[in-house]
């Protein structure tokens, strides 16, 4: 089963090299890829450290598409992504990460269950509530009640596979500006979790501890004082408060 490979990138050269050198060595000879498929946004870089991006990843992919549209915008760029795929499977992922061990379709295939629309790589921040699959809580307050408290499917934009067909289907009814994550689960929007809800995204573990994959874009904002926030259904970055007797 063929697999297309889609990256969501910035303009972070040192962190999407360490991506790439991580997965070419560790993922990707493992996988039968027809195509890989990035979007570089204006994040973070300049135009010129923008343009060694992607020399980076024609480095490793001569013949990938690669989108580089004027305005950023996160969920835009996994909706465009996702809707130039064309293979079965899809691997999803973005510029900060590492593999931390080798992985191949011989430990993925396996969990593709019938209501299984994605798998998704473990990594220290996800909770699993003792479940094999990625769940979000659901709280429905009226007034100071409770009126529903639930655990629903959710699916990650961090690494993973997708069902290429279910990735697609969810892109067409993905909207631009809102957090691509969030949507499918956060009531946000209606049409995208009418699509995800029946369907489960599955954990995979690494075969010798937890974690098969590390998020390395947390310190590198931090080094920079940003810290991401979710405001009005969209993740945003914004300059660290520093406190006022901190200097």
């Amino acid at each position: 089963m063929d697999y297309d490979v889609t990256l969501i990138a910035g303009h972070r050269e040192a962190l999407l090299a360490r991506t790439l050198e991580s997965f070419s060595r560790d993922v990707f000879p493992n996988f039968p890829i027809r195509r890989l498929i990035a979007n570089i946004d204006r994040f973070m870089g300049d135009d010129a450290e923008g343009d060694r991006c992607e020399a980076l990843i024609r480095r490793h992919f001569p013949e990938a598409l690669i989108f580089r549209p004027a305005t950023p915008d996160f969920a835009s760029a996994v909706k465009r992504t996702w809707e130039a795929t064309t293979a079965p499977r899809v691997l999803h992922l973005e510029d900060d990460w590492i593999a931390l061990e080798p992985f191949g379709p011989e430990r993925i295939e396996p969990l593709f269950e019938p209501d299984v629309g994605a798998v998704t790589f473990m990594c220290v921040t996800k909770h699993t509530r003792g479940l094999r699959h990625q769940t979000a809580r659901r709280v429905v307050r009226k007034g100071r009640r409770i009126v529903e408290d639930v655990l629903v499917n959710a699916f990650s934009t961090s690494p993973g596979v997708f069902d290429g067909a279910f990735l697609r289907e969810a892109a067409r009814r993905m909207r631009p500006g809102l957090d691509p994550e969030k949507q499918f689960y956060r009531q946000i929007n209606p049409e995208l979790e009418a699509h995800a809800l029946p369907r489960r995204c599955m954990f995979l573990r690494g075969s010798t501890r937890r974690e098969l994959v590390a998020d390395i874009g947390r310190q590198a904002r931090a080094d920079v004082g940003l810290v991401k926030l979710y405001e009005n259904g969209a993740s945003v970055w914004r300059k660290a408060e520093v406190p006022p007797d901190a200097g």
